[in-house]
């Protein structure tokens, strides 16, 4: 009986490390994201304050 269940085991580890993969990668993404825009809107700021003193 342990050697039917070892393979969909295998197949639940493999869908795990992909979905935790998929999730990792996203999160990155965002923060990637967050950080780019602060500091795109920091820019913006200190354009303005130049400009408008």
């Amino acid at each position: 009986m342990k050697e039917t269940t070892e393979p969909q085991n295998t197949s639940d580890n493999a869908s795990k490390d992909v979905q935790l993969a998929a999730v990792i990668a996203s999160s990155v993404i965002a923060v990637g994201f967050v950080i780019y825009w602060t500091i795109q809107i920091q820019d913006m700021l200190e354009m303005l304050a130049l400009a408008y003193g």
